[in-house]
């Protein structure tokens, strides 16, 4: 029986033979089938060429199926450096929001430093699919000046984009805490629940340095700041931050104390050298 396609018809499927010849795999690129395609971009990918690349490039801004421009793009990404400024010419403004976005995800893979100046402006963009995905290219770099311009979009109205930018500052680690410290002083309770919510995010050991500035928000005259701190304050270790959630035990807002409580009641958090301690001891009771 003839192997069923894509489409679950009975008509056979159009797979092209097995080849390595690049010619073949690019002209691949644009047959019908997305199986032909998929494994066209899947052998491209592994030659990584940057012969083929400007092929590779075209389809993956043309490809329809997600599977595939997922391959395209990696099929990209594996090029590297060489590959970026095929993919800058895609950020244009006078491109589509999918290829722009699509060019900003490919970027995000690749995660050179060299990109950052391509990226920041977009921070600000007005196609919030193409800042969001600027914003998290840049924190997979990682450069800790974008920090302060991405923080400027706390306390967005839309809870998907904020949910979206708590990631992205998150993944700064320790590069995000001052700002984020900053941002629980902000005069907008939103902002400072997502400040707090961003520093539990990170949590230990790189939050540690905000645990007083937490215990303060954890006394914020706004609940939901006041949650968003202890919730942080439960994700750091440490003395002082257990004794922040034990003073919100006494707070008078009812949803504070049960929270605090809640976080009180759980065991004691173990240090990272307290859980190497720990592993080391059980490895050597195994051993021995």
């Amino acid at each position: 029986m003839s192997p069923m396609s894509p489409s679950g018809s009975d008509q056979p499927s159009r797979r092209t033979e097995p080849t390595t010849a690049p010619a073949a795999l690019v002209a691949a690129l644009a047959d019908p089938d997305r199986d032909v395609r998929q494994e066209a971009a899947l052998a491209l990918g592994e030659r990584a060429d940057e012969a083929t690349l400007g092929a590779v490039l075209e389809q993956l801004w043309a490809e329809p199926d997600f599977f595939v421009r997922e391959t395209l793009t990696w099929a990209v990404a594996r090029v590297g450096a060489p590959a970026i400024p095929g993919v800058r010419q895609a950020l244009g403004a006078d491109r589509s929001s999918a290829v722009r976005t699509q060019a900003l995800h490919v970027l995000s893979k690749i995660a050179h430093p060299s990109t950052v100046d391509d990226l920041v402006p977009l921070i600000d963009d007005a196609d919030e699919a193409v800042a969001a995905k600027a914003r998290w290219a840049l924190a997979r770099i990682g450069d800790a000046r974008a920090v302060p311009l991405i923080a400027a979009h706390l306390g967005a109205a839309d809870a998907e984009a904020r949910n979206a930018l708590t990631d992205v500052l998150a993944a700064f680690g320790s590069a995000a805490v001052p700002t984020l410290v900053a941002g629980l002083v902000d005069e907008r309770p939103v902002v400072r629940a997502q400040a707090a919510e961003a520093l539990g995010r990170i949590g230990s050991p790189d939050a540690d340095p905000a645990v007083a500035a937490l215990g303060s928000a954890a006394e914020d005259a706004d609940a939901e700041v006041a949650v968003s701190a202890l919730m942080a304050l439960g994700a750091i270790d440490g003395e002082d931050a257990r004794a922040a959630i034990q003073r919100a035990t006494t707070a008078e807002d009812p949803r504070i104390r049960a929270v605090a409580e809640r976080l009180q009641a759980r065991p004691p958090r173990r240090s990272r050298l307290e859980e190497a301690r720990a592993a080391r001891a059980a490895r050597l009771a195994r051993e021995g």
